[in-house]
């Protein structure tokens, strides 16, 4: 099941036990969790710097909480709405946050 929160503690704690880590893009500075094996290569960050931007950005965590899912996102409310829009349609695992 998809849930949503702002609450950072809990983001880490679903990322950590799923071995993710926070991570930005490069290119476009957006932040999201990255997981052993991903294709996509992000900049690792620590948590002291995720958190305040997390923050500071209003962002929101989409998580799915299935066990062993590593489904997520990290954006916005009206990208998180888009998200699951497509989540919900069917989508496949996006190639890139």
């Amino acid at each position: 099941m998809l849930r949503v929160t702002d609450d950072v503690l809990e983001l880490r704690c679903w990322a950590e036990s799923r071995g993710g880590w926070p991570c930005r893009d490069p290119a476009t500075g957006r932040l999201a969790v990255m997981f052993p094996g991903d294709a996509w290569e992000g900049v690792e960050i620590g948590w002291d710097e995720f958190e305040p931007t997390f923050c500071q950005g209003r962002c929101v965590f989409v998580y799915d909480d299935a066990w062993g899912s590593r489904r997520c996102f990290v954006g916005n409310e009206r990208e998180a709405r888009a998200f699951v829009a497509w989540a919900w349609a069917g989508g496949s695992e996006p190639a890139s946050p």
